[in-house]
């Protein structure tokens, strides 16, 4: 995946708002304090968070590669 790759998804007003505001809403969920399970507890308050941050990340780098195959075939 490049930067070109992400820009495109992210810049491509054919791509959900949906999708996007994902990667946005799971950096928030990392950064601010609320929590399922508080940050205060340690190690266990962090998994939540590896997790969420896993599982999007995962979720949108799938989605972008399958944008970029896509802008492949099209054009």
């Amino acid at each position: 995946m490049t930067l070109a790759q992400v820009t495109g998804y992210f810049r491509d007003p054919q791509v959900s708002m949906v999708r996007k505001l994902l990667a946005v809403a799971a950096a928030a969920y990392v950064v601010l304090p609320l929590d399922a399970i508080p940050d205060v507890i340690p190690f266990v308050g962090w998994l939540d968070d590896l997790g969420v941050i896993a599982f999007t990340g995962w979720y949108v780098a799938r989605d972008i590669k399958r944008h970029a195959q896509a802008r492949l075939t099209v054009g």
